[in-house]
């Protein structure tokens, strides 16, 4: 089968190799039809010498990818939800998505049927949207966000974005998506948002209270970066806090400073939380336009994934998320 292979630090060649086979009976094997590139992930282990410090921890050469969408073509017996030639869309904590075929596991991913109107290109990038939704829910389905909240979303990158339309999803009064980038910046007016702030105005926490109506009862860091300063002091005690992404400290070493402010640190969710938003986004999803589309700056063939892991990291004031056929027919 035809695979991205990332064989050196920014590196990625098109190459022959294995189809993967079932080795577990709870997985199942899909054809891809359409990819993502993640942003963030993707190009921590495409653009290094040392890919395996980062998730999935593999070193050279590997098969970049982990968001993706097909058909089931052959399955686990243990596998009893889903039948071969359902179309799918997932949550994984595995990698390998740019290839004809992947190999999940059903037991530690949420994997979900989709139906046959469902589209295409949102199919493709659902692995982020039920990422970023299953931050959203307790482990009992319980939403974070409740209705009539004020929102602030910090970092306006596809999760940013991404976590606009979940938060009106479930019922968010308001919303203030806050970046830097002015592209991302009317993005997040696209999006839905109430006001769309920049970070590098002067008093600009003043001007998301002024957007929003009052010190917002979510706050959501999609930044990747360190804003824990700046949610001290946007929030109010009863503020929730959700944060997405790896940032460049551990969280453990902020809850003093969170505490301090009378704010809970954020909460972690696993995979029963990601099974969830699994169920919840797919709902939304078939039932009405999700307005997510806005996120898509690219779509372009597997032949050019270089181009686009290049354009992801070197281009952000033009590039959102990029879109990857793997095959056009599935």
């Amino acid at each position: 089968m035809k695979a991205a292979v990332v064989e050196g630090k920014c590196n990625v060649k098109i190459r022959e190799v294995p189809v993967p086979v079932i080795e577990k009976d709870t997985q199942i094997k899909i054809h891809v039809s359409r990819g993502a590139i993640c942003n963030t992930t993707d190009n921590k282990v495409y653009a290094t010498d040392t890919p395996e410090k980062y998730w999935p921890n593999v070193p050279f050469p590997f098969i970049i990818g982990h968001e993706c969408t097909g058909r089931v073509v052959e399955k686990g017996v243990a596998v009893k939800d889903l039948q071969i030639n359902d179309r799918i869309v997932y949550w994984t904590v595995n990698g390998n998505a740019f290839a004809d075929y992947v190999i999940l596991d059903t037991a530690e991913s949420a994997v979900g049927k989709i139906s046959e109107e469902f589209p295409e290109d949102i199919a493709a990038m659902f692995e982020m949207v039920i990422g970023a939704g299953r931050l959203l829910f307790h482990e009992d389905g319980v939403p974070l966000i409740k209705k009539g909240d004020k929102a602030a979303i910090f970092g306006l990158g596809p999760a940013g974005l991404i976590y606009h339309r979940l938060a009106r999803m479930l019922g968010a009064g308001k919303v203030c998506g806050i970046g830097r980038r002015k592209m991302r910046l009317g993005k997040s007016l696209e999006m839905g948002a109430d006001c769309a702030v920049s970070s590098q105005e002067e008093n600009f926490l003043e001007a998301v209270c002024a957007g929003l109506g009052g010190k917002p009862d979510v706050i959501i860091d999609a930044t990747g970066g360190d804003v824990v300063k700046e949610m001290t002091e946007l929030a109010h005690a009863k503020t929730r806090i959700i944060a997405y992404g790896v940032p460049p400290f551990d969280w453990a070493e902020k809850k003093t400073e969170l505490e301090k402010a009378g704010i809970s640190p954020p909460e972690f969710q696993g995979v029963e939380s990601a099974k969830i938003s699994l169920k919840r986004c797919i709902e939304w999803a078939e039932r009405e336009d999700t307005g997510l589309l806005p996120v898509i700056s690219h779509r372009i063939p597997l032949e050019k994934i270089g181009e686009g892991l290049d354009m992801c990291r070197l281009e952000r004031d033009t590039t959102l998320k990029v879109i990857v056929t793997v095959n056009e027919k599935v």
